[in-house]
Order: structure tokens, then C-alpha cells, then sequence
């Protein structure tokens, strides 16, 4: 089975996601879902290729593997999924479907489910559905196809921890000034506290590097008027200048916290 989720009762009707018996295979593979998902729901970081979406051809939206957690119940994808998307109707007309992860409670299961949209000129995205218990949705892509079959995807997906959307200039390199928007699958949250040396520097080697220079900031803990400004930043670390008001380097012993967030 490509698509399964859980956990659901054994007993009830139509079999849906149900099974026999839950395994400890089952039991490691759903909690390390809900481990990757630091927030209440979405798409879990990281985990095989975060339910990511592309477009092989007309007429489909294809969703790779992943897992999310959807109205409290874990739910995983280990093969690609291909999901028609039917062309729009009418000259000049284009559509707007959504691409969902779906809870249904009666069937007792959670599957990616196409909600269509309606042929017009100008198009709008159909609703979704969120009934706790009931049928409950969370979004992956918004589809946009025309006469000829030709789709679009919009990545509409909340990824399950604290760093959800990101701006920049680079997709890796998160220190890239630069107005594009991107959803980041993996992040890292690293802090701590330095202490300047006797010519107002401090150096920060992060407990673990990430993958490319993160985000830094810094807040002076001191009743000093300073400035703190990062000097250096790689991947591995920071070298961090303070200063006081006047320009000058700040004594030794001054605490500044400081706070990075980056790709892992």
C-alpha cells in the first residue's frame, strides 16, 4: 500500500487504513512522523521527500513520498502519487483544483484527495474542508491548469515546524538578501551566550554546523548602550564584534546572547 495512515479501529467497515493488528514495525514507522512534526499538523521536515509536488506531464500533479499529521492522525506516502487533474472547460477559461491531504473518519482513512475547482476566466481556489472527527483537510498544492492540460503547482504546504515560510535571495544560503519566498523542509535553531574579551569580541563555534551561513541575532545583555554585530558568519560559527556608544571596543566580560536559525 503506497498510502496508509493511523491509527484507526480494527473492527469497523469499510476497511479503509484499518489492520488486523498493529505491529511495532507500524508503531516506529508513525512515530517517527510525529516525531518530525514539531507543530500541531502539517507535512513532516525532512522525512523521506516531504510530500513535495511536481508535474511529470499534462494533465497530473505528481506528490512524492512524506508523511504529515492530519486531525491527529499520522499519515505516510512511500511511493510517488499521480494525481489527474482534468483540463479546464471553455475558451480563455483556466481552473484552479487543490491538492489536500484528507482525513475521512467514516472510512478510516487519510489520502491525497483532488478538490476541484470551477472553469472561469478568473479563476479562484476551492475551499477546503476541516470538521475535527469528521472529514478534515490540510493543503498541498494549488493546481492551475488550462484548456491544454498544462498544470502549475502552488506550493500551499504547512510544514510541522517552527520556521514555516522563509525570504531571501537563495534557496541555501539563508544570510542571501533578496524578495522570493520559499518554504524550507529541514530547520535548525541553535542559541546561547558569548562574552566579550578584553577588545569587545567573541567567537561562537555552533554546537552543530548547519548546512549553509544561518540567520544570527544578537541582544546584549547589559545596561550599557552597544552595539553587537556579527563580524563573520559561516556555517560552523560567528565572530561577533561589540561596541559601545561612542565607537569604542566593549570591556571584557560583557554577556550577549545570540540566536541562529538556518538549514540543517
Amino acid at each position: 500500500m503506497t498510502q496508509t495512515s493511523g491509527y484507526w479501529t480494527t473492527s469497523g467497515a469499510p476497511s479503509g487504513h484499518q489492520v488486523a493488528s498493529y505491529t511495532q514495525a507500524i508503531a516506529a514507522k508513525a512515530n517517527a512522523i510525529v516525531a518530525a512534526c514539531s507543530g500541531f499538523e502539517g507535512v513532516a521536515p525532512g522525512y523521506l521527500n516531504s510530500l513535495v509536488g511536481s508535474v511529470p506531464g499534462a494533465n497530473t500533479a505528481r506528490i512524492g513520498t512524506g508523511g504529515a499529521v492530519v486531525d491527529g492522525q499520522w499519515y505516510k506516502n512511500d511511493a510517488a502519487y499521480d494525481v489527474t487533474i482534468p483540463s479546464a472547460v471553455g475558451g480563455g477559461n483556466t481552473r484552479i483544483d487543490r491538492v489536500v491531504l484528507r482525513v475521512t473518519w467514516a472510512s478510516f482513512q487519510c489520502i491525497i484527495t483532488r478538490i476541484a475547482g470551477t472553469d472561469a476566466a478568473s479563476p479562484t481556489a476551492p475551499a477546503i474542508t476541516q470538521t475535527p472527527g469528521t472529514t478534515y483537510d490540510i493543503m498541498l498544492y494549488q493546481a492551475l491548469v488550462n484548456t491544454s492540460g498544462t498544470v502549475t503547482l502552488t506550493d500551499e504546504r504547512t510544514i510541522a515546524q517552527p520556521v514555516t515560510n522563509r525570504q531571501g535571495g537563495s534557496l541555501t544560503d539563508w544570510s542571501a538578501p533578496g524578495t522570493t519566498n520559499y518554504l524550507p523542509n529541514t530547520t535548525k535553531t541553535q542559541y546561547g551566550c558569548g562574552v566579550t574579551d578584553g577588545s569587545g569580541i567573541f567567537t561562537v563555534t555552533f554546537p552543530v554546523a548547519f548546512a549553509s551561513v544561518p540567520l544570527v541575532f544578537l541582544t546584549p545583555d547589559t545596561s550599557y548602550v552597544v552595539f553587537a554585530v556579527v563580524y563573520l558568519a559561516v556555517a560552523s560559527g560567528i565572530i561577533v564584534h561589540v561596541y559601545l556608544h561612542d565607537g569604542t571596543a566593549a570591556p571584557a566580560g560583557l554577556s550577549v546572547f545570540w540566536l541562529a536559525i538556518g538549514p540543517k
